[in-house]
Formats: structure tokens, C-alpha cells, sequence
């Protein structure tokens, strides 16, 4: 039986920056393999949403967590605080991933980019950071920019929303446990569905 889990993500979603941790977790709990599968939130043909209206609350109310706050506090993780770049898209990145898939070494990258965004604020989707990112784990820094610049990937990344929600995935991150999806769960439950599964 395979043992890879696959994690549809991308790099910019808070929860999947608690994904990554959990994936680590899995790997040093369970030994499996985790596969990277490029989810594009903002690609380039959806526009930006417009800011909401803020909505005045009451002084009275004592305060409440939000999910996310009690998704970080399920994992033991302190909420980054990083000034990070806004509306930055991530298919380049992405892309990157692909192309080290190809030498074996994508799992390494992805922790380097989800490091680099979410706690130094890096544009991570510029060609130089994923060259500096890169270094060490690819030989031909040429062919990789090369191939992101092409596009030689793009089949390989999913689009929000049709294309991700006909693939079964309408959060991130989900993980594909044999036949169980799992999205934006915590760490026990995952944990339990791994356990199932390897049994």
C-alpha cells in the first residue's frame, strides 16, 4: 500500500501554514510521504475581492476567538506576525514546486517557502527569493526559472474555484488520506484518519 498523502495547499492560506505543521507532524509520527499539490486561490483571471465593509461591534461583548484563532491554539502554534506582501499570487511558486518534484527535493522546498512568507514576509512568488529559496536543491537554476516562466506546469496546478471544487476540493488545506478527505482539521483528527488508514 502507498503511503504518500496527498495536501492540496497553497502558500498563502493561514490554515495551510498550520497544514504544513501538521504534515510535519504526520511524516515524524507515521513515516509517510507527503506530495505538494499546487491549489491556486487567486489565479490570475479572479480579481482581488474588495475590503468588506468593518462591522462595529458591541463594547459590551466580551472577546471571542475566531476559528482560525482556535485552529492555532489547537496545534500549540503562535499566529505569525510577519508583515507579509499583500495580494501576491502564487503561481510561480507553485510552479517551483513542480519543477522539484522532478529532482526530488519539493517537500524540502515547500518548507523553505511557507518559512520565508509567513514569518519574514517574503514575496515568495518573485523569481529572485525562489532562486534564493531554491539554492542548494537544484542544480540548473536556468532550466528551473526557465521552466516557471513557461508555465511548464501549469496543468499540474489547480484553479479556484471550478476546477479545485470538481476535484473535491473546496478548502485548504485538504488531505487526501486513501479515500478520506479531510480540510481544515485538527491535527487529532487527521492523526486518527492516518492511523485508520495505515491499519
Amino acid at each position: 500500500m502507498s503511503t504518500t498523502i496527498v495536501v492540496a495547499h497553497d502558500f498563502t492560506c493561514p490554515w495551510c501554514w498550520i497544514g504544513w505543521h501538521q504534515a510535519e507532524r504526520l511524516r515524524a509520527e507515521f513515516e509517510v510521504k507527503i506530495e505538494w499539490a499546487g491549489y491556486e486561490l487567486m489565479p490570475e483571471n479572479l480579481p482581488w475581492p474588495a475590503p468588506g465593509p468593518q462591522i462595529p461591534s458591541d463594547p459590551r461583548r466580551p472577546i471571542t476567538p475566531s476559528r482560525l484563532e482556535l485552529a492555532y491554539a489547537a496545534e500549540d502554534l503562535d499566529r505569525p506576525h510577519a508583515t507579509r506582501p499583500k495580494n501576491m499570487r502564487t503561481h510561480n511558486a507553485l510552479e517551483a514546486v513542480e519543477h522539484l518534484k522532478q529532482e526530488g527535493f519539493a517537500h524540502e522546498f515547500v518548507g523553505r517557502m511557507y518559512r520565508a512568507y509567513w514569518t519574514q514576509g517574503q514575496e515568495i512568488d518573485a523569481l529572485d527569493v525562489i532562486e534564493e529559496l531554491a539554492a542548494g536543491l537544484t542544480e540548473d537554476w536556468a532550466a528551473m526559472r526557465s521552466a516557471i516562466e513557461s508555465r511548464k506546469y501549469a496543468d499540474k496546478i489547480v484553479p479556484f474555484d471550478d476546477d479545485a471544487y470538481a476535484a473535491g476540493v473546496f478548502n485548504v488545506p485538504t488531505f487526501f488520506i486513501g479515500e478520506a478527505r479531510l480540510a481544515e482539521q485538527p491535527y487529532r483528527t487527521i492523526a486518527r484518519a492516518v492511523a485508520r488508514w495505515l491499519t
